[in-house]
């Protein structure tokens, strides 16, 4: 999460969408500045990454997946500020989180309740919950106010530079923070019950009509 007061935007992240690289497009963009309040998280990295030297300042905040309506209530912005979030393909995120929770077992994976990707997706559905991953169930359109400008992970690059230079900003090369290579998209939709897949779309319904209109940006 970012709160870039100093060139009035707000950069929310719903977990599992390729968020850590936008923040990161922006820390090296000269966009965010020492007065600037953003919330990441150090440990996975050995160091901040090329980011620009800030102090974090979490004003209470202790979750980089905050909401756009959570800051609002602790008066840290307003509604109508700009905000900009990614989006991603419903069951691509879930793909990713599958994936991402089979990293967090120091037990053998068919030992846990999330043997398998239709398991995985019973135990979020019916909210029997572990591991931190709460969150993985809430809706991406939850996280941001409808007037945010969303960017498809796919195309993330060409959305955040775009952004980044009508703003005067600097964009390098490509970003991909904390790529899991463990994740196989195709393995997991061959394990996924039909029934299943269409339960996630229909589930996240409004986030996949909000992923389409990002991706056909591009694409």
């Amino acid at each position: 999460m970012i709160i870039c007061n100093s060139n009035n935007f707000v950069v929310i992240r719903p977990p599992k969408t390729g968020s850590t690289s936008l923040v990161y497009y922006f820390f090296k963009s000269g966009l965010v500045n020492k007065q600037d309040m953003y919330v990441i998280e150090i440990k996975p990295f050995k160091t901040p990454v090329e980011a620009v030297e800030l102090n974090e300042k979490t004003s209470g905040i202790k979750t980089v997946h905050v909401t756009f309506d959570e800051l609002v209530a602790k008066n840290l912005l307003i509604k109508t500020m700009p905000c900009v979030s990614t989006i991603r393909h419903p069951v691509e995120r879930f793909s990713s989180a599958f994936y991402f929770v089979r990293t967090q077992y120091s037990v053998p994976f068919d030992q846990t309740p999330y043997v398998n990707p239709n398991a995985f997706w019973d135990a979020l559905k019916n909210k029997k919950l572990g591991m931190g991953i709460k969150a993985l169930s809430t809706p991406q359109c939850d996280y941001f106010p409808d007037h945010a400008e969303l960017f498809n992970t796919e195309n993330l690059h060409e959305h955040v530079s775009k952004y980044i230079l009508e703003r005067n900003g600097k964009v390098g090369g490509r970003i991909e923070m904390r790529k899991n290579p463990d994740n196989k998209l195709d393995v997991f939709l061959a394990e996924l019950t039909p029934d299943r897949k269409q339960d996630i779309l229909d589930t996240y319904a409004k986030d996949f009509e909000l992923w389409e209109k990002a991706y056909a940006v591009y694409n």
